[in-house]
């Protein structure tokens, strides 16, 4: 029971949460909409809001590069 405890806080300590929505926009009567995307770090964090889902993503990659 300690042992799986201990792996638990281990995960954890080096986790991040981030709340991920993608939606689609646009694009009613054949006209060209777009896939979009918002990121926010954990439940009370900034929210940031990007053009695609390839932005958000890359923004995500750098996030964890950086941290």
């Amino acid at each position: 029971m300690e042992q799986e405890a201990s792996r638990e806080h281990a995960v954890t300590v080096g986790s991040r949460v981030y709340v991920l929505r993608v939606w689609y926009e646009g694009g009613e009567g054949g006209g060209g909409g777009a896939w979009r995307a918002s990121v926010r770090e954990g439940p009370n964090g900034e929210r940031r809001a990007f053009a695609s889902v390839d932005e958000c993503v890359e923004h995500l990659y750098g996030e964890l590069l950086r941290r």
